[in-house]
């Protein structure tokens, strides 16, 4: 491609969304324990919500230490249920599931994008299939995690490089390249301080219901921040 050519080959501008805590008032256990209520009879529901609990503070001490090791701890849960059920239930159920959890604000900032024929796209370390039905909803492409599956049995193992921090920052940067976007006039959006890397790597970072640590980093770079509800 010469010169005059490449000058005419137009970059497009994307707007990369984190999705729980960012688009949805939800976390990474929401959708698990959605599907595990509907899927049990109410005592082995509670029997394994019981257990689930008991795992709670050596996840949250995980988190602190490193979000990527409560990932890989927490999608252990999954372990041993069948993957195209739960594929066909988070589709089935989204409109009472996690659709009613979208923040009306977020919306109305992708309905701006939109306008503005930007890319949409989902950015997240959460379960594509729980993803999949809000990407298909707003139309927006969808980076997110995948579990490893054998014989349709999600293993509890998930699968390429984890979408938190620099992970997140280097699949966004990979999408770029591949859909030839203008990070440097394209939008990002994340709640949490592991969000920093991939906001740090567009032109317009923004901090959305930040935690302590993601609100101090914004402050001091000057990255605008926000409050959906």
């Amino acid at each position: 491609m010469n010169e005059t050519l490449r000058s005419l080959v137009v970059r497009m501008v994307a707007a990369f969304f984190d999705v729980d805590g960012t688009i949805t008032a939800t976390n990474v256990l929401m959708p698990l324990a959605w599907f595990m209520k509907m899927r049990l009879p109410s005592w082995r529901y509670l029997l394994w919500l019981g257990k689930l609990t008991c795992f709670i503070p050596v996840y949250f001490v995980a988190d602190r230490i490193d979000r990527r090791i409560f990932v890989k701890m927490f999608f252990r849960q999954y372990k041993g249920i069948n993957s195209k059920q739960a594929k066909v239930w988070h589709r089935e159920h989204f409109e009472v599931s996690l659709k009613p959890r979208i923040y009306a604000d977020a919306v109305k900032q992708i309905q701006w994008h939109n306008e503005q024929r930007h890319k949409i796209v989902l950015v997240t370390g959460g379960a594509d299939f729980v993803v999949e039905p809000l990407a298909n909803w707003i139309g927006a492409d969808l980076i997110a995690a995948k579990l490893e599956e054998v014989d349709d049995m999600f293993t509890g193992r998930l699968l390429g490089e984890l979408l938190i921090g620099d992970g997140k920052a280097k699949a966004v940067l990979s999408y770029a390249k591949e859909h030839k976007i203008d990070l440097t006039k394209s939008y990002a959006y994340g709640d949490s301080i592991s969000d920093a890397p991939m906001l740090a790597g567009v032109g317009h970072p923004v901090a959305v219901n930040p935690d302590r640590k993601l609100r101090q980093l914004a402050l001091k770079r000057g990255w605008k921040i926000v409050h959906w509800r």
